[in-house]
């Protein structure tokens, strides 16, 4: 397995984050997201962190989010890549490039969030990063493949790295550090 990094470091610290998942738990790997916030609901966040299961509608997405933040969407992207490879991309450079991620929602990931971006003005100054993993079987199962199971540790290890990261006052401390060098 490995892991396809994209994203760059935020370039705004945001007072929130939301992790949401995007998925249907009856079509095997199509419901990693899921599985991945139920993993991450269970460990203790910060009051700056929200956990939000979206199923397999993105655009109810509008309904959470009242100011602008940092967005975490967990959902599993076909790309092209081996079963349980994992994909970061900042929503951003997607929509300069021709990136097509396919997903068994009623609705592209990139679609929704595109209308999401234009309909509700607190996503709109958000920035969004898609986290995917590549699935392996997309049918009738509530289990995922091996492949993808596997995958949920580091994703879950990448998004509180995350956390940590982005609000942590060592790392507001690092920013000074590094401007002045």
């Amino acid at each position: 397995m490995s892991t396809t990094i994209f994203m760059e470091k935020a370039d705004t610290i945001y007072r929130n984050i939301t992790i949401v998942g995007v998925g249907n738990r009856l079509l095997g790997d199509e419901g990693v997201g899921l599985h991945i916030i139920d993993k991450l609901s269970q460990i203790p966040m910060p009051p700056y962190v929200s956990i939000i299961d979206c199923g397999c509608d993105l655009l109810s997405l509008m309904a959470y989010i009242n100011e602008p933040g940092r967005i975490l969407i967990i959902d599993a992207i076909r790309a092209g890549g081996e079963p349980g490879e994992i994909y970061s991309f900042n929503y951003s450079r997607l929509t300069n490039t021709r990136v097509e991620m396919c997903s068994a929602h009623q609705v592209k990931t990139m679609d929704a969030l595109r209308l999401i971006k234009l309909v509700c003005p607190a996503l709109a100054d958000s920035e969004i990063v898609v986290i995917g993993v590549e699935p392996k079987a997309m049918e009738l199962s509530s289990n995922l493949s091996k492949e993808v199971s596997e995958s949920i540790a580091e994703v879950t290890r990448f998004v509180l790295e995350e956390i940590s990261l982005l609000f942590s006052p060592w790392h507001e401390e690092k920013q000074c550090l590094d401007m002045s060098a």
